[in-house]
């Protein structure tokens, strides 16, 4: 067994050594556990996902007790906030919303022949946020696709949970399911993981998309850096009720998963006419954040999380003051959350860690020539908008290339059907295959 310490997190995880020759072994027999996969019908299949995620939804079953006990030592996530946000990330995987996606994408409620489905499927996560792998999983194994799992170095433990999960409810369906741990650029084990598979999808930085691109012989998906921003109109900043929700629902989005998800919202659009109504929104999203900090406490941060949020709030110190507005409102002694005041549309991202840039215009017209450099990073929008403007800020916000528009407050809470980065999920796994 080889140890994987865990960068002084106070955890210890075993894995079995893995060689080129052992993972390819293990793929030989993932590829046999897929041709049984295929034998099983696709309503049966469902059922038994149906049933994998079921535990995790619920708040005191075996798995998420021993989630709750490990996670946070291989994540750095507190226990609230991975008590709440697991669920919320799971409860998309059931077995109508799996059969749903594969309806609207393939046309029909079943499955693709098996010449356009791939042989296997090897998924490379990044990151830190656990549960990301099991979306491709449950949507490939209802497919009757193998497939594989290389963990992230940020959430090394979460993928074999799931396993277990599915192991528990059908040993045939599970024995499809593979969890890979090597580090990444072990070039020989690399070599083997990435000559199999028809398809392989990762996440990660543009660097390391392209360098996995390069030694991937099929078809390869990859998703890179996205950023998520949201938009506040007028109307909503001067009205009181609505005022408030929409510096909750900011904070909300802005708190789970400490921002390090692409849904999280770095940038917050405003329409400053009213420097009344800013100066008391700044009051109630700081009171907000502050009241989030206690319900979810802010993920483990290393000296380098710190220092660059430091270094961020250091910027804003320096950085154009939108008049008659502080540009830096802070949680006082710790580093829990930071807001900055910038009086500009300029498009950049924070230091994460509940960092948010509230940019104050004059009016929306701005965003599209704003927006337009940017787009291949744009994930998702989330809206607080009076209602007669929401259809119109929609269409702007999809004409600049953003995927995914929500009412703020929900923008971390995609149903199954969201389509990250613009593509499509399923359908995008299909191969063409030459005829014999």
């Amino acid at each position: 067994m080889e140890l994987a310490a865990g960068r002084g997190r106070g955890y210890s995880l075993f894995v079995s050594p893995l060689t080129p020759e052992i993972l390819d072994q293990r793929l030989a027999v993932l590829a046999t556990a897929g041709e049984r996969l295929r034998r099983r019908s696709l309503p049966d299949v469902l059922a038994v996902l149906d049933r994998a995620v079921t535990p995790w939804l619920e708040a005191h079953s075996v798995e998420m007790t021993e989630a709750l006990r490990q996670l946070p030592h291989t994540t750095g996530f507190s226990q609230p906030m991975l008590r709440h946000a697991l669920p919320l990330l799971l409860a998309p995987l059931r077995a109508e919303a799996i059969a749903g996606v594969i309806d609207a994408e393939l046309g029909r409620c079943e499955r693709p022949p098996a010449d356009r489905l791939p042989n296997m499927l090897l998924h490379v996560l990044s990151g830190n946020l656990p549960a990301l792998g099991v979306r491709n999983t449950v949507l490939a194994l209802a497919l009757g696709v193998p497939i594989a799992i290389k963990p992230a170095a940020g959430d090394p433990l979460f993928p074999h949970l799931f396993a277990e999960s599915l192991a528990r409810v059908d040993a045939e369906v599970a024995a499809a399911h593979l969890v890979a741990d090597w580090r990444g650029g072990e070039q020989d084990i690399e070599a083997v993981a990435f000559s199999r598979p028809d398809v392989v999808t990762a996440f990660g930085s543009d660097t390391a998309l392209a360098q996995i691109a390069a030694r991937v012989r099929g078809k390869f998906i990859g998703h890179g850096h996205k950023i998520s921003f949201a938009v506040i109109d007028a109307p909503t900043l001067r009205d009181a009720s609505m005022r408030l929700r929409a510096a909750d629902a900011l904070a909300y989005d802005m708190s789970l998963w400490d921002q390090l998800g692409c849904l999280s919202p770095q940038l917050c659009y405003v329409e400053g006419g009213d420097r009344s109504a800013l100066e008391i929104f700044l009051e109630e999203l700081a009171k907000c954040l502050t009241y989030w900090a206690r319900e979810l406490p802010p993920r483990h941060r290393e000296f380098a999380d710190h220092a660059a949020i430091q270094r961020f709030r250091q910027d804003a110190e320096w950085a154009e003051h939108s008049p008659g507005l502080p540009s830096l409102v802070q949680s006082l002694g710790t580093t829990d959350w930071t807001i900055t005041v910038e009086p500009n549309a300029t498009f950049l991202p924070t230091c994460l860690y509940r960092a948010v840039r509230l940019k104050v215009v004059p009016d929306f017209r701005v965003l599209p020539e704003v927006l337009q450099p940017h787009r291949s990073l744009l994930e998702a929008a989330g809206l607080a908008v009076d209602e007669w403007q929401t259809e119109a800020m929609t269409r702007l916000l999809r004409h600049s290339g953003v995927p995914r528009i929500c009412p703020l407050g929900t923008m971390q809470l995609p149903g199954l059907e969201w389509h990250q980065g613009g593509r499509r999920r399923v359908s995008d796994w299909l191969v063409d295959r030459p005829s014999r």
